[in-house]
């Protein structure tokens, strides 16, 4: 379905861009530290409903 160029530049373009958000997110985090209170739960849960998807995927396939 995809040709191996296409499955590397992806895989870098998640990495790079992950990366960046995360700069992103640190930068602005200590600059404005009122709006980024409990922002770790979220991401904690939208990485375990990813897993739990995965997980379920697997099992019914």
């Amino acid at each position: 379905m995809f040709t191996p160029g296409q499955k590397i530049f992806a895989l870098i373009f998640i990495v790079v861009f992950a990366i960046g958000i995360g700069y992103q997110f640190y930068k602005d985090g200590k600059r404005n530290k009122d709006l980024f209170k409990g922002t770790y739960w979220v991401l904690i849960a939208v990485v375990a409903m990813m897993v739990g998807y995965v997980i379920l995927s697997k099992i019914v396939n």
